[in-house]
């Protein structure tokens, strides 16, 4: 008996591989990180990943993550909206005349 992969398996790396490469292809560093962390964390749930290569994988997915949420804080310095969510409340006196 032959084993055989099934499509929808084949289809599902095609499409992650596919999701890297257009990211990679967009020029956007930050869409490029998001497919690469995902592609890792799809990997680690699969249980696919060699226990040689798990620490490093492990490692770089935290690294990823970091870099993306660096991108985040720094565009959100730009941006009014999300200063103003940032931005401490002040205590009201409720008795200032």
């Amino acid at each position: 008996m032959v084993a055989r992969t099934s499509k929808t398996t084949r289809s599902k790396a095609t499409s992650r591989s596919r999701r890297v490469s257009n990211a990679a292809a967009s020029g956007d560093r930050r869409r490029l990180l998001v497919a690469l962390r995902n592609l890792i964390a799809e990997k680690l749930d699969e249980g696919s990943i060699s226990s040689r290569d798990l620490a490093s994988l492990t490692k770089r997915l935290a690294d990823i993550s970091a870099e993306i949420e660096a991108i985040d804080k720094a565009s959100n310095e730009h941006d009014p909206a999300m200063q103003a969510l940032d931005t401490e409340d002040e205590r009201l006196d409720e008795h200032e005349d």
